[in-house]
C-alpha cells in the first residue's frame, strides 16, 4: 500500500513539474524579445487591412521564429482605425495612432517600440494590392533581396528590413 501511495505521489510530482516547466517556457517565449517584428504603417487601407493582417499572421504563425506585430495608423480618414481596433482585440498586436500624416517619419517614430532583432517594415499609404504585401513578406522572411531597396510598386507599398 505504501509503495502505491509513493508511486501516486511521484506521478503527481512529475505531473506538476511538467506543467510548471511548460508554463515557464510559454511565459518566457511570450515575453522575451521576438526574433522578428512586422511593422505596418498604414493610411486609409480599410478595404484590405483585415485581409493583410490575417494573411501575414497565418504565414508567420507557422514560422519557427517568434514575432510581434506593430501597426501604426498614419492619420487614416476612413474606417481603418476602427478596423484596427477590432483586430488588435482579436490578435495580439501593438497599435499606435498618429494624429497627423507623417509618412516616413512614422516609421522612424515606431521603430523605437519594435522589440524584434530584425524588423520587416511595410509602408502602406496609397492604393495597395492584398497579395503584394504577403508576397513581399514571404520574400523578406526567406532573406531574398527586393529590388530598389524594397520599393515594390509606385502604388504605395514600400518594404524593407532593418536590424534592431
Amino acid at each position: 500500500m505504501a509503495s502505491v501511495l509513493l508511486l501516486v505521489l511521484l506521478g503527481l510530482l512529475l505531473y506538476i513539474l511538467f506543467f510548471s516547466y511548460r508554463r515557464f517556457i510559454v511565459f518566457q517565449k511570450r515575453y522575451a524579445d521576438p526574433d522578428l517584428t512586422l511593422l505596418l504603417i498604414v493610411r486609409n487601407q480599410a478595404p484590405i487591412i483585415e485581409g493583410v493582417i490575417k494573411e501575414l499572421l497565418a504565414y508567420y504563425n507557422t514560422s519557427p521564429k517568434s514575432f510581434e506585430l506593430v501597426i501604426f495608423d498614419d492619420a487614416s480618414t476612413d474606417e481603418t482605425p476602427e478596423i484596427l481596433r477590432c483586430l488588435s482585440r482579436r490578435y495580439n498586436c501593438t497599435l499606435v495612432f498618429g494624429q497627423t500624416p507623417v509618412g516616413i517619419k512614422a516609421m522612424e517614430k515606431t521603430l523605437s517600440i519594435c522589440r524584434g532583432k530584425v524588423i520587416h517594415f511595410f509602408l502602406l499609404t496609397e492604393r495597395v494590392g492584398l497579395r503584394t504585401v504577403s508576397s513581399l513578406a514571404r520574400c523578406l522572411s526567406r532573406g531574398e533581396k527586393i529590388p530598389n531597396f524594397g520599393i515594390a510598386c509606385a502604388s504605395g507599398v514600400m518594404s524593407g528590413t532593418t536590424s534592431n
